[in-house]
């Protein structure tokens, strides 16, 4: 009997633990750092602030993403921890004949990786997809066979401890993120790069070439490099129905993507002018007397944030805050200080840093409020006919709201109930 230890039991630790059970020579043990964590009756756990005291005792340590990689409990017993992605990897790799289309990045991974299997679904391919969108990998398991192709989604979390690659990388534009778990940004980059390290010469990468981080990662691959450029991707002539220089780009990595499989031009370009995006990323929310209003809440960092407010022509009010992971926001306040924002209304917990990076730079077209309900009001009052009103946070939710989608949510129930 293999003991084994889950730990983490958020979304991902719950799915390997569905997947594990059915296993007769495991036993399992939950642990995790909040005593609140509902586990079954029955089920072996270790909650509160000891759960990590005996984790040398398990021949097998499952690391859920939420759980930081290099704690010095986990770098003691390194040999003996995988995770739920590392499991369908060794797994997939066992398989004849399966394709794994891996995608990354710090902007676009989910509206690429739907993309892409919206375009292979279409094309009568038998495809599936999982990661980190929400759906376990392991649970198509049963059902891939020889020709099935795995569409993952991949988080620098899921990504740090895996020791193979996919035969498709795609490497989207990359940022600082997640600071606040990853100790430093080359940490952040070295996770990134496990989606080509491992690669072999048959395989593939589609990769940013004009951003030097997913340059650098796609140069680790040993597989074909196949490069994507804005200024081709423009010119390629899609018909996005989703605004946004980025959605050119992850448009044309699903494209090329979908070539490496062999699906024929004609029926990538109908579904890639089909698609129509995806909830809290640049969504049309309402136009209320000339004045649209759009929630880009995904948009948790400042690459994302800047790339929301550059999809847009004219004059924009931009509701930027929320909780900061970190990040150095200068780059963002910068370009709040372009000529095209009349105003830029900060609100939250980083409301402050924001306002003092401001002062810094003297830009003076801010105002500061405590929430995001507040800061939609003020866009209200101030907003006139043609002006552009995008909630583009460049930070995370955590501070008011408990994930991005709550306060996507949110902002388009306030922003509907405007008069």
């Amino acid at each position: 009997m293999k003991s084994v230890a889950i730990l983490g039991f958020g979304l991902e630790g719950k799915s390997l633990f569905s997947y594990l059970k059915k296993k007769k020579d495991v036993d399992i043990t939950i642990l995790d750092r909040d005593p609140r964590i509902k586990v079954a009756r029955g089920i072996k756990k270790v909650l509160g602030k000891n759960y990590l005291k005996n984790i040398g005792k398990f021949d097998v340590v499952f690391r859920s993403p939420g759980v930081p990689y290099n704690l010095p409990e986990l770098s003691r017993f390194r040999k003996k921890v995988s995770s739920l992605t590392r499991l369908f990897f060794e797994k997939v790799g066992k398989k004849k004949n399966v394709k794994v289309i891996g995608v990354t990045g710090s902007v676009g991974k989910t509206t690429t990786a739907t993309l892409l299997y919206k375009i292979l679904k279409d094309a009568g391919r038998k495809v599936f997809l999982a990661g980190n969108i929400g759906v376990n990998p392991l649970g198509h398991f049963p059902r891939l066979n020889p020709g099935s192709i795995v569409v993952i989604e991949l988080s620098s979390f899921q990504l740090q401890d895996l020791n193979r690659s996919p035969n498709i990388a795609l490497v989207l534009d990359i940022f600082e993120e997640h600071l606040d778990k990853h100790k430093t940004f080359k940490e952040y980059l070295d996770a990134k790069s496990n989606i080509t390290k491992y690669q072999k010469k048959s395989d593939a990468v589609v990769y940013f070439s004009e951003n030097r981080y997913s340059l650098n990662i796609a140069k680790k691959s040993r597989g074909r490099m196949i490069p994507i450029v804005l200024k081709n991707a423009r010119k390629f002539g899609f018909k996005l129905k989703i605004p946004g220089d980025y959605n050119y780009k992850n448009a044309m990595a699903a494209f090329r993507a979908a070539k490496l499989l062999g699906v024929g031009t004609k029926s990538i370009v109908q579904t890639i002018n089909n698609f129509k995006g995806l909830e809290h990323r640049i969504e049309f929310v309402r136009n209320l007397k000339g004045v649209g209003y759009y929630n880009n809440s995904k948009a948790t960092n400042v690459g994302s944030a800047i790339g929301g407010i550059d999809a847009f022509q004219g004059e924009k009010i931009v509701l930027a805050g929320g909780y900061n992971k970190k990040l150095n926001l200068t780059l963002l306040v910068r370009r709040l200080a372009q000529r095209d924002i009349k105003r830029a209304i900060y609100f939250g917990a980083a409301a402050n840093e924001f306002e003092r990076i401001s002062k810094m730079i003297r830009f003076s077209r801010h105002s500061k409020t405590a929430g995001l309900k507040s800061a939609i009001k003020e866009a209200h009052k101030i907003s006139k006919k043609g002006d552009i009103v995008i909630l583009s946070p460049g930070t995370a939710s955590f501070d008011e709201f408990s994930n991005y989608k709550e306060r996507g949510d949110k902002f388009k129930k306030w922003a509907r109930e405007l008069k």
